[in-house]
């Protein structure tokens, strides 16, 4: 009787696995941002991180896989050169450092350097026929938002804003909210704004990430129906 109990929970576990998306985290952002708000040079400590952070999530991914995970969602990371913490603390006198929406080109040619070798990883690992790899696209899906803000529901004047900040054209100066000071100016529609507090993103900003990465056209290849009913 406990062996079949235990080969029914082992069936039941194998059949969760089978079913389930599993969600990568979002990693690799948080690396680059301990090094940039440190003031690492970019060139010499931060971009060699690229391979190292690639292969992390690779090692992590392959761990899932050998769990017994047949569905497995890898997000890229979003545009940093639209990240209103980011647009305060690497100001440019140079406007053709600027795109035309405001954000700042080098860095977000940085995001997709990281998410160009992500793809090139999930595309060369080896694993079961069987295991579907899915790259999430929330670079573009965060860019779709800055770049037609009022279409999806947000204000033009607060997309390259933080919602609950102070200081600075980005309401985002951390050298203000981590000093002495240590107030900030709640927002009244947070619904409206892309970012919260500088860094991370509204929950309005991740139900439209969510919604097109569920749904698409923001993963490659798309979501099994499966996963998403």
């Amino acid at each position: 009787e406990a062996r079949r109990g235990v080969e029914r929970e082992s069936y039941e576990r194998k059949d969760i696995t089978t079913r389930s998306l599993f969600l990568m985290g979002e990693i690799g952002i948080n690396d680059y941002n301990h090094h940039f708000f440190q003031n690492r040079s970019f060139t010499a400590e931060i971009k060699p991180l690229v391979p190292l952070v690639i292969l992390k999530i690779e090692n992590a991914t392959k761990v899932l896989i050998d769990l017994g995970a047949k569905t497995i969602l890898v997000p890229g990371i979003p545009p940093m050169g639209c990240i209103p913490r980011f647009l305060n603390l690497l100001p440019s006198k140079n406007h053709n450092d600027y795109d035309k929406l405001g954000c700042l080109k080098w860095l977000n040619d940085f995001s997709q350097y990281h998410n160009r070798a992500l793809k090139q990883m999930l595309q060369r690992i080896h694993h079961d026929p069987t295991v579907t790899l899915i790259y999430a696209d929330y670079y573009g899906a965060m860019l779709k938002i800055v770049r037609s803000p009022q279409n999806n529901g947000f204000t033009k004047e607060s997309v390259l804003r933080a919602c609950c900040g102070v200081g600075g054209a980005y309401n985002a100066d951390s050298l203000v909210c981590n000093g002495n000071a240590t107030t900030s100016n709640l927002c009244t529609e947070p619904s409206r704004y892309i970012s919260w507090d500088g860094l991370h993103l509204t929950e309005a900003a991740y139900h439209y990430i969510a919604r097109g990465v569920l749904h698409g056209p923001y993963t490659e290849p798309a979501i099994p129906t499966r996963c998403t009913a």
